[in-house]
């Protein structure tokens, strides 16, 4: 039985011995997601042993029940493989318990074989019939590569987005596999979703590069690069510094101070959208692009974000600027910066005390 699972799935064995070892050795990051990646690799691995034992099976009426067992487990294994994807792009926030529902109703409908043809049986030659509920299982793993595809275009919707039509490209190939499998059998869908979960892991890997690690705002790496990506689409760009960190840093200590910032990175996110980006380009330093956005709209963006940062607590200087079509970037940085220095200027003097020098922070 092992040289038959070598034999027929050695690709899709290796990949997952290679995947494995190097989710192993990342397993101090990302722990959610690599934990439901595991899912979908042990998954795909059962998937591999239990297609050579239900073909050694078939070749022997008298091992039908053994036959019925691994078909059932197998075709309850399909969309559990699928919803570890699922769950690796999922929000924590919009992970429950439901989503578990689609494979629970699969496994109960596919178990109804040792008593009834609802969903598949074997005829009196031995033959795979399937029943009236024998598509269920890949209904249940279209679903979860739909909600896959939705939720990857929501999710990393921000900045540079040529990278999400590798993920959607791995869920088309995981639905024509599943159609494979429908019409012509196999297990077609094992290997895809086996590949499209290391391209699953290699974005996420390259998606972190761009994240600053206290905020998970985009970081300036990321700015300059989608900057430069969106460059003949960019309207405005807006310059935003945090008030008193470095009196906050001397007075609290500095986890006061990467509080502050994770309040206020917190405000960025709930004003940002795919056409507006917030980053972390420095300490208490932040900038936000606006895409395809009208000096109405961001002017009411900014209005409405010093507000959600005053009620957290916090205060923040900020300025843009509208940027010309054929005007580099880094000139309407300059812009917003000195529209954001007189908001600051205004601040201190409001609150009786002189600007000193930026690089005080104060």
């Amino acid at each position: 039985m092992l040289r038959g699972i070598i034999s027929t799935h050695f690709t899709t064995l290796f990949l997952i011995v290679i995947c494995g070892f190097k989710l192993h050795a990342q397993k101090k990051s990302r722990d959610v997601e690599l934990r439901f990646l595991w899912m979908t690799l042990i998954a795909c691995f059962l998937l591999a042993v239990e297609d050579v034992a239900e073909g050694f099976a078939a070749k022997d009426p008298d091992l039908r029940f053994w036959r019925i067992l691994f078909s059932a487990i197998g075709y309850t294994l399909r969309p559990v493989a699928a919803l570890g994807l699922l769950m690796v792009v999922c929000p924590r926030e919009r992970m429950s318990w439901l989503l578990w529902v689609p494979c629970l109703i699969n496994t109960a409908i596919n178990l109804t074989a040792f008593f009834s043809p609802i969903a598949f049986s074997f005829d009196e030659n031995y033959v795979f019939q399937r029943g009236p509920l024998g598509y269920f299982v890949f209904i249940v793993a279209l679903l979860y590569i739909i909600q896959i595809l939705v939720l990857t275009m929501q999710r990393f919707s921000e900045g540079k987005t040529t990278e999400r039509w590798i993920l959607v490209a791995c869920a088309i190939g995981c639905l024509a596999a599943t159609a494979v499998d429908v019409f012509a059998s196999g297990i077609h869908i094992n290997e895809a979703i086996v590949i499209s979960s290391i391209f699953f892991y290699m974005f996420l890997r390259s998606h972190d590069n761009y994240l600053d690690q206290l905020t998970s705002l985009r970081n300036r790496f990321a700015f300059y690069d989608d900057g430069e990506y969106l460059q003949k689409s960019i309207t405005a760009v807006a310059s935003i510094d945090m008030n008193g960190l470095k009196k906050l840093n001397d007075k609290q200590g500095h986890a006061a101070g990467d509080h502050a910032l994770t309040e206020i990175s917190k405000c960025l996110n709930r004003m940002s959208s795919r056409n507006t980006i917030a980053y972390r380009v420095g300490g208490d330093e932040f900038l936000m692009l606006f895409v395809r956005q009208t000096e109405e709209t961001v002017e009411r963006t900014l209005r409405e974000l010093k507000e959600d940062v005053a009620r957290s607590g916090y205060s923040i200087s900020v300025g843009y600027a509208m940027k010309k079509p054929d005007e580099k970037l880094e000139n309407a940085v300059s812009h917003s910066d000195q529209e954001m220095y007189k908001d600051k200027a205004v601040f201190y003097q409001q609150n009786g005390r002189d600007r000193r020098s930026r690089n005080t922070n104060v």
